[in-house]
């Protein structure tokens, strides 16, 4: 079996395969789901199958592996074969339905222990083989895409709505007891379910987190668990989706609840040989209801961990997760309150305030501990603000809190919290910001390059988002946000945020809409509205004689609602946030009306991109200048007969994008990302003259760029990063003369740069990392007078050695490309 090796001849039975799979699908009514699940999987290993005839080339790879997939793939070949010819027997129905599922199943897991088992081999033919870790890297990457994009709903590797746990906190004090007793319990068989409660602000979710991190946990529970945020307003169907999604399976359009639950129960059965763990984080009282739907009895070995603010008494008596105690108090304010060095922290008597003063008095220290009630989040907050001021304003912090009084825990809490908000009096932009974040649903990542649109416009801050990006910077060094990357890409050379999420405490998220909630209804800044159902506030639905003022207005819908809007004016509103839930949505009739609107911002919260119609009524907006949408479908009528005409900046994240898009004539700016049915830039961008700059990244199936992108002769920056399909550049693009920023890494498919890059004249930067299909550059880059930096691999920095001395200005910058496989385990 040794000509195996050969990736020719699995090549040839999985096209056999292939083959039959698409016939089947065709052709029989049954299994009709096992079947387009499977012609989905080897839709996507289709050139994963291509890449390894390229591997093998590279590496001497394990004959074992390779017979292991050829005897796979002729197996379900006759298996295929076998279930056409089943007849009215209904168990053999169910006993091929099963053995097609477990085909699917395990073609997915080979891919996973392979890439595992050449990874490992590599790094003994590393030296011997300049290209096998960069071969691999792209393997990797492509059986990523596989796994994540079967259920179109990924964001980065990991990302937000999936059930990955998230990373382990930091620094943590004060939670040994509580992750002993709750590990004793999860390895325990005769326990199924525990809750864990306590007061917002109190550590639940870091105790959860750094549970499902702990060793013995992992090793129980492998690869089966789950990490869902249920918060306030749960949506049963789209966590559903995400676990099957999470478990690398084909991800079913849901109709109902009960179907929802079916699907869940029968994900659960299927990954049941090892014991289960599924973390339900952020529990409200009204949403009690939902665990039972996760729950069956059948299912041997599964073990729910629930968060909550509530007891939630009905299933039994809670893990009750105490305040911490003054010790570990102690040390948790002064991790946030000393200045840092390196990942360290300085001792109380090596603490330098900012003119080189004494350090605080312990009285003065203690003094503020007490008053955070040992409460983490408080502790954390209150510490960074005061963190290197001097102790004058430590005692005056103190002094003026000392005035308000504290009813309970939560309240005080958040008087602390407030506290740390008012520090921020003295940069009034910055603390609007913090209050903007309000505008944004509980529990959701919300998008740095969608806060920053929006404080642009709202906030008048120069138009290169600079100032934007300083005010995110600055509320994440306070801990009033966190920032969460997607990917950990140091490369970046032009603050490309796209993969840069915000998060934020619920009770920060609570400060804030607190804050805005202030004053009579007609004198807010912000409003914001939840609606569930069809029950709208008395506020919208009233005509009050006194126009509402407010210029950031959000709008939230569930699942449930009904798109019947009310006739409303808000003639001052200059940002509107949308949020929804539903498979097709109607934009409400009153935006024509606000005719200062700059920024749209519309989110579908369900798992399969929505249809966006009324799409119309955004041309009569003459002001509208920046536009965000994600998990978008551009509906079927001609979307060019809506033209914005004065829109600067389009985002599109994950959206459908097949039908084409809005006219756009004076647009500066485009995003493109995780868009999967973009095969084709339309040509009609390309008539876009105003444009400087175009980003399209994660778009795996674009193949072409049109030969006329060398008519957009003012852009300045192109980005093409990590669009694998991409075959090349076209020649056009030597017409650029004002780009100055290129960036086609992790463009495996590129196989020769055009010699025509050589008419770049104003190319200063250019990231190249990851095209392990290059193998020369051309001649004509000696040209490229203005080039200052090039960032690559290892790899393709010995393509530059040639024309080093001809490029004396230039630094090629080597970016470690290290091989992760961490998102298997995701």
């Amino acid at each position: 079996m040794g000509d195996l090796v050969s990736g020719a001849v699995v090549g040839a039975v999985f096209a056999e395969l292939f083959v039959v799979v698409k016939a089947a699908v065709k052709t029989t009514i049954l299994f009709q789901s096992r079947l387009r699940s499977l012609e989905s999987t080897l839709q996507y290993i289709k050139p994963v199958i291509k890449e390894i005839d390229s591997l093998n080339k590279l590496l001497d790879s394990p004959k074992e592996e390779m017979k292991h997939l050829h005897d796979l793939l002729k197996h379900g070949k006759i298996l295929v074969e076998k279930s056409l010819r089943v007849n009215v027997n209904l168990y053999k129905r169910y006993r091929y339905s099963l053995k097609l599922a477990d085909l699917d199943d395990d073609i997915l897991k080979f891919f996973q222990i392979y890439i595992m088992v050449i990874g490992r081999d590599s790094k003994e033919v590393l030296v011997e083989v300049k290209d096998s870790r960069l071969a691999i890297r792209k393997l990797s990457l492509m059986l990523e895409d596989v796994l994540n994009n079967k259920g179109m709903r990924s964001v980065g590797a990991g990302g937000f709505g999936s059930c990955v746990v998230p990373k382990a906190p930091e620094f943590v004090v004060g939670l040994n007891v509580s992750i002993r007793q709750l590990k004793k319990q999860l390895l325990d068989r005769g326990v199924s379910l525990m809750v864990v409660s306590a007061p917002g602000g109190c550590g639940k979710t870091t105790l959860v987190e750094t549970l499902c991190h702990d060793e013995e946990i992992k090793g129980n529970f492998k690869n089966n668990i789950f990490f869902v945020t249920v918060s306030q307003s749960p949506n049963f169907t789209v966590m559903v989706q995400n676990m099957i999604h999470h478990k690398g399976k084909d991800v079913p359009q849901i109709e109902t609840e009960q179907h929802a639950i079916d699907q869940l129960q029968q994900l659960l059965v299927e990954i049941g040989k090892d014991p289960i763990l599924l973390v339900l984080d952020d529990v409200w009282s009204e949403s009690e209801s939902i665990l039972e739907k996760f729950w069956f009895e059948e299912v041997t070995d599964y073990k729910i961990l629930v968060t909550s603010r509530f007891d939630l008494s009905a299933f039994g008596p809670p893990h009750k997760l105490n305040p911490l105690n003054d010790e570990d108090a102690r040390k948790l304010f002064l991790h946030s309150a000393t200045p840092k060095v390196g990942s360290s922290f300085r001792s109380p008597s090596l603490m330098k305030m900012t003119d080189g003063s004494v350090v605080p008095r312990d009285e003065l220290i203690d003094e503020i501990v007490k008053r955070c009630k040992g409460s983490p989040l408080a502790l954390t907050v209150v510490g960074k603000s005061l963190c290197g001021k001097h102790p004058k304003i430590w005692e005056s912090t103190l002094l003026e809190w000392s005035e308000g009084s504290f009813i309970d825990t939560n309240r005080a809490i958040f008087d602390c919290l407030q506290r740390s908000l008012d520090d921020l009096d003295g940069m009034p932009v910055y603390k609007e910001c913090f209050m903007d974040l309000g505008s944004f649903p509980e529990d959701h990542a919300i998008p740095a390059t969608a806060l920053i649109d929006m404080w642009i416009e709202l906030h008048k801050l120069d138009a290169d988002g600079v100032h934007a990006k300083r005010i995110l910077h600055e509320l994440a060094a306070r801990n009033l946000v966190d920032l969460v990357a997607t990917k950990n890409d140091e490369s970046e050379g032009d603050g490309f945020y796209d993969d840069l999420y915000v998060r934020q405490h619920d009770l920060l998220r609570e400060l804030a809409i607190h804050q805005n909630s202030q004053g009579l209804i007609h004198e807010r800044k912000r409003l914001n509205l939840d609606i569930r159902g069809n029950k709208f506030p008395g506020w919208f639905t009233a005509q009050d004689e006194q126009p509402l003022n407010a210029h950031l207005l959000s709008i939230s819908t569930d699942e449930s609602f009904l798109s019947d809007w009310p006739h409303l004016e808000l003639l001052a509103v200059e940002v509107l946030v949308l949020n929804f839930r539903t498979k097709s949505y109607t934009l409400p009739i009153f935006i024509k009306n606000l005719v200062r609107l700059k920024t749209l911002i519309i989110t579908n919260n369900g798992f399969f991109p929505a249809e966006l119609s009324n799409l119309a009524i955004l041309g009569s907006l003459p002001n509208l200048k920046r536009i965000r949408l994600e998990c978008i479908k551009i509906p079927s009528s001609d979307p060019s007969d809506v033209t914005l005409s004065n829109l600067q900046k389009a985002s599109f994240f994950m959206c459908d994008l097949s039908r084409g898009m809005m006219a756009m004539p004076n647009l500066a700016e485009i995003d493109i990302a995780y868009c999967s049915e973009l095969e084709r830039l339309p040509t009609s961008l390309c008539n876009i003259t105003s444009l400087r700059k175009i980003s399209i990244t994660s778009c795996h199936n674009l193949s072409l760029l049109p030969d006329q992108i060398g008519n957009l002769f003012n852009l300045q920056v192109l980005r093409l990063s990590s669009c694998m399909n991409l075959s090349g550049l076209p020649e056009s693009i030597g017409r650029l003369q004002n780009l100055a920023f290129l960036d086609i890494s992790n463009c495996f498919s590129i196989g020769e740069l055009p010699k025509e890059i050589g008419g770049l004249c104003m190319l200063k930067e250019l990231h190249m990392k990851g095209c392990s299909g290059l193998s020369a550059v051309p001649e004509a880059v000696v040209n490229l007078e203005q080039l200052k930096y090039v960032i690559c691999d290892v790899q393709r920095a010995h393509l530059w050695r040639p024309h080093k001395d001809r490029l004396p200005k230039v630094t090629v910058k080597i970016v470690q490309d290290d091989i992760t496989l961490d998102w298997l385990l995701k």
